[in-house]
């Protein structure tokens, strides 16, 4: 659960430097799997019921396939490209500037999911220093706001964890949790039971699944790394692809251990911290709070590198006239996009505060942010598995195949999206689909306005150039 914009190269940047292992460990530990082998399962739950496995097991089939048209991009155009880039030269400049919208908004709501993730999770550990009511509103705030404030004194100074650093201590999170996943299972035992849940269905599937897929986004960040990668065309498709693999079986081994351990999906989604209990069943308690420290350390490098994503696109499309040019500003000693980082960091911080101050639990907070947020990527998702076809076609090259995997991940994404819209789901996550859907329609008027008061060749080509940003390493 990541991003996949990335930044621009530096100046002297070294070329073709990254070997297939490094970018394949980059986009995995970009993913931030640990955050989600942690949390995800029980917030799968919330609509899958019992049928997590499988709702985790389809989100892999369509992801692959996902993944394979990327890859097809990536083969082609190695160096030098986007996702953004890739759906904009397949579908053209509204189907890119909507794109550039969705992954923004993705990019977002998912910082702010994650801002309820690090809070969960910050809760044991502030417990075990003995600070007093950890789960108070109060508490809640404060943890929210000193994260924040971290966050962009970080983001405006320009400071970026070493990659490696993050990858070795995304690794060590990862051991964690599989120890306690042996752990669980060596005291419980192998079951049968979430193999053949009571509630399995096609609608309790596909319930689950936008939550499922969640824990994949930025699987494709793989596919900013071209300047750097060797053989890109290559190696940028096997890390792609690979990526999806890898996490999804950890998923699957931290969603079957967990249900193993409360026996029902019910009493899973009902723990705020599952893991923990496991730990203690299992009598490793020791471990639950290494599991807590890795996840607040995963959801902080989401939530810095959401607005980061985020801050930059926005900025982009400033300083070109595509949004109002004051988001465009640049601090004068850092060179980061501050106006942008700190504008969406107060947004953030604000949206935070407000839902605690209304009672909103921190698992509530990132169900509902992380759901709405999955819907941006989704859209970019399904452009691109559209496109790859047309893509291809244009360049006079065999297209059948691509066209029938690109329609059935697109439908099947189409088929997650529609389920979550009817059966009309309980409040709250009833309005998610309809403010989505807001979006898009402003998003698309403001397309509208700019196209009918500027050259429309003009806004294509600064449509290019703003995707141009976006190319580099993370």
């Amino acid at each position: 659960m990541a991003t996949s914009t990335a930044a621009p190269p530096s100046p002297g940047l070294a070329k073709a430097s990254m070997s297939p292992f490094e970018v394949l460990s980059q986009s995995v530990a970009g993913i931030a799997p640990s955050a989600v082998m942690a949390t995800g399962p029980a917030l799968v739950a919330l609509n899958a019921g019992g049928s997590i496995l499988y709702s985790y097991v389809f989100s892999t089939i369509i992801l692959l396939m996902v993944g394979w048209c990327i890859a097809q991009f990536a083969k082609r155009q190695g160096s030098g490209a986007t996702l953004l880039s890739y759906i904009h030269r397949a579908l053209g400049p509204a189907a890119g500037f909507l794109g550039a919208i969705c992954l923004a908004f993705g990019y977002v709501m998912i910082a702010l999911a994650s801002l309820g993730g690090l809070v969960l999770y910050a809760q044991p550990l502030l417990e075990l220093v003995r600070v007093p009511s950890p789960t108070s509103i109060g508490v809640t705030v404060v943890v929210m706001v000193v994260a924040m404030c971290l966050a962009a004194y970080a983001m405006v100074r320009g400071v970026q964890l070493s990659t490696r650093i993050g990858v070795v201590l995304e690794v060590l999170s990862v051991l964690c949790i599989l120890a306690v996943i042996v752990a669980v299972l060596a005291t419980s035992g192998f079951k049968a039971a979430p193999l053949s849940p009571p509630d399995l269905g096609p609608s309790s599937i596909a319930g689950g699944m936008v939550l499922a897929i969640l824990g994949y986004v930025g699987f494709e960040s793989a596919a900013c790394m071209g300047t750097e990668a060797r053989n890109p065309q290559r190696t940028i498709p096997r890390a792609v692809i690979g990526s999806v693999v890898i996490v999804g079986v950890l998923y699957l081994l931290s969603a079957y251990a967990q249900l193993v351990g409360f026996g029902t999906g019910e009493a899973l989604s009902a723990d705020a911290a599952p893991l923990n209990t496991l730990a203690d069943n299992a009598n490793v308690h020791a471990l639950g709070y290494l599991v807590d420290l890795g996840a607040v350390a995963s959801f902080f490098a989401c939530i810095t590198g959401s607005v980061n994503a985020a801050s930059r696109l926005l900025h982009s499309m400033g300083t070109r006239g595509l949004l109002p040019r004051v988001v465009g500003g640049t601090h004068a000693d850092h060179r980061t996009p501050h106006v942008a980082i700190l504008t969406l960091v107060g947004l953030l911080g604000l949206l935070g505060v407000v839902a605690t101050l209304a009672g909103m639990e921190p698992l509530l907070l990132f169900a509902l942010a992380g759901t709405v947020g999955t819907y941006g990527y989704m859209v970019a998702y399904i452009l691109v598995s559209v496109g790859v076809g047309l893509f291809l076609m244009r360049r006079g090259e065999p297209a059948v195949a691509a066209f029938v995997v690109g329609v059935v991940a697109a439908v099947g994404m189409l088929y997650v999206l529609f389920r979550n819209v009817y059966p009309v789901p309980a409040s709250p996550y009833n309005v998610l689909p309809w403010g989505f859907l807001a979006v898009l329609v402003v998003a698309a008027a403001w397309y509208g306005y700019i196209r009918s008061q500027v050259d429309p060749l003009h806004v294509d080509e600064e449509l290019l150039e703003v995707e141009g940003d976006l190319v580099g390493p993370g």
